[in-house]
């Protein structure tokens, strides 16, 4: 009984001729010093990747100019197989009979050359497609064509660019996209590219009478602005790095992409933005700022302070007024008898003097620890550099309480006066 043969899994046709690719690259550079040094093979690379990229493009009669000049300087198996598959395709386009033999002879050299591994096992496959073809009679219209004495042998430029939505134009004609393979006249033909958000560039090419003649331009891309409305006393960090202070607009130029935005300013929590910026294009964007716990603790303590400040002051100013009833009462009395009545009000006085004096040290006291407390919660509430780069997913710090910052002062009677005791949370 005979077994059925499945076919095995395959790879496209341009990823195959993309990994020929690399792999001829190793090839040509460790052969030896001398050679991956040699003109001739960097002319044979190049005109190696302008059939990777002719063929990627389904415009395999360029390819199969490029693979055969590239093959005519360095006659290796893997430019032999790429440039076989470029005359494989090309017959099934065109069904051109030239093309059908120069496939079937490339591929029966590569086996020849190729004993084992590589890719003779999908040479051996192609044989298998192509022989059977090349053993029926030539039709008609394959016996006229002569592929290799028009087509193949016609001057052309391919132009290629890498950057998205690049357009490419030759001598003033309708743009078309990259790769851009035109056949031309020989000489010099003047090459625009442009695309959105990048340089346009303009040069000048020389076309050789039969040659493929690639050429790559590569395009400056146009710088992203941002716009950045933030406080005046705040700093901005792009991607972690500072980029400078804040102000009512902030103008940054960037690479087009994605890029972390952090602006900081002492006695504010960090903002953090994700930025999506396009080439050529400006983004304007207004930062505000929230106040830190920390900060709006030291902006309580700061007020609380102040009312004790004013609270000791009237204190102080009662504690004056009965010193004066006091001293008025000795000064009565020195001159003459006092009734039992102004006795009674000096004594009261005189307590009154000793409470208020208490208080005012109370207030005066409390008023120094607050502003104290508050100095140095306001001079130390500066952004973390963690905080900076944290990203703008991860939530802030909270308190174990998580709530609003609070101060709370309760005065207290001792056995010799009075007391207080301040209570904050931040």
């Amino acid at each position: 009984m005979i077994g059925r043969r499945y076919p095995a899994r395959r790879v496209p046709a341009h990823r195959r001729l993309s990994r020929t690719l690399a792999a001829l690259a190793c090839l040509l550079a460790s052969s030896t010093p001398a050679l991956a040094q040699s003109d001739t093979v960097e002319r044979a690379k190049a005109s190696f990747r302008a059939g990777a990229t002719a063929y990627a493009a389904g415009e395999y009669v360029a390819a199969i100019q490029a693979l055969r000049a590239a093959y005519t300087l360095t006659p290796i198996p893997a430019i032999a197989f790429s440039l076989a598959q470029a005359e494989r395709k090309q017959y099934f386009v065109a069904h051109e009979r030239e093309h059908l033999d120069r496939a079937i002879a490339l591929f029966r050299r590569y086996v020849e050359q190729v004993t084992s591994g590589g890719r003779r096992s999908d040479a051996l496959d192609a044989l298998a497609q192509l022989e059977p073809l090349a053993a029926a009679p030539a039709s008609a219209a394959e016996a006229r064509t002569d592929p290799y004495g028009d087509a193949v042998r016609r001057t052309r430029l391919m132009i290629t660019c890498e950057a998205p939505g690049a357009s490419i134009s030759i001598d003033g004609d309708s743009p078309a996209p990259s790769p851009l393979i035109r056949e031309v006249a020989p000489g010099k033909h003047r090459v625009e590219v442009t695309a959105e958000g990048f340089y346009s560039e303009q040069r000048e090419v020389t076309a050789m009478a039969g040659d493929l003649i690639p050429e790559v331009v590569p395009l400056r891309a146009r710088p992203a602005t941002v716009a950045i409305a933030a406080p005046g006393g705040s700093e901005i960090y792009i991607d972690g790095a500072y980029a400078g202070h804040g102000g009512e607009r902030v103008v940054l130029e960037l690479t087009g992409g994605t890029h972390r935005l952090a602006i900081a300013e002492r006695g504010h929590r960090v903002a953090v933005r994700t930025l999506e910026l396009e080439r050529g294009k400006t983004q304007n964007l207004r930062v505000d700022l929230e106040p830190t716990r920390q900060r709006r603790a030291a902006n309580v303590l700061f007020i609380t302070g102040a009312g004790a400040l004013a609270a000791g002051a009237v204190f102080g100013a009662l504690a004056l007024s009965a010193e004066e009833g006091a001293q008025d009462f000795l000064r009565r009395q020195s001159q003459g008898s006092v009734s039992s009545r102004e006795l009674a009000d000096y004594d009261d006085d005189v307590a009154a003097r000793e409470r208020f004096r208490i208080a005012t040290g109370v207030s005066l006291a409390s008023a120094a620890g607050l502003f104290i407390t508050g100095f140095f919660l306001y001079e130390f509430d500066r952004p973390a550099s963690e905080d900076i780069h944290r990203p703008s997913r991860e939530p802030m710090p909270r308190t174990a309480r998580g709530d609003l910052p609070s101060i709370r002062i309760a005065p207290m009677l001792a056995p010799n006066g009075m007391s207080a005791t301040l209570h904050a949370t931040f």
